[in-house]
């Protein structure tokens, strides 16, 4: 799909507050609020808006530790890894990874022998090395973009 203006103001403003009515939102960016829904459909059914979802503060819920783990294993024991993480409650994000590593994980726990647990299940069939999170220093999201000439440029 090919995203002019519009969608990229319609990403940012959606990934500020999901939760403002598409009214205000069209206003906002010029557009009425039926060329609004049209337009926040066709970015749903093409895959660029993948779904809507609440920010929980880990620590207001009891998770107030975090730890990135990395795990280095051989190619026979993928599949068994990438299910291992969807059973573990814990896991918040596993990703495959080029380089020594095979997956970057991250956990959020409330005490230390939570850690102690996960780490156990993850290191039977490879090695696992464990750094805890002292803070989020920079979260994202997607950036937004205005295309000029063909050429994606990036707001500064």
């Amino acid at each position: 799909m090919e995203l002019d203006s519009k969608d990229w103001q319609i990403l940012e403003a959606l990934q500020i507050d999901a939760r403002q009515s598409l009214a205000s939102l069209g206003k906002r960016i010029g557009l009425s609020q039926p060329a609004m829904s049209e337009r926040v459909k066709k970015l749903e059914t093409a895959g660029v808006i993948t779904g809507y979802a609440a920010q929980v503060s880990f620590g207001a819920v009891g998770l107030g530790l975090q730890a990135i783990l990395r795990i280095r294993t051989t190619h026979q024991y993928i599949k068994h890894y990438l299910a291992l993480f969807n059973d573990i409650p814990q896991v918040l994000e596993a990703d495959r990874v080029t380089g020594e590593d095979c997956f970057i994980v991250r956990c959020a726990f409330s005490q230390p022998a939570d850690l102690e647990t996960i780490v156990d299940a993850l290191a039977v069939h490879g090695s696992v090395s464990t750094s805890l999170v002292l803070s989020n220093a920079v979260r994202k999201q997607v950036p937004v973009r205005s295309v000029n000439k063909g050429q994606a440029k990036f707001k500064s």
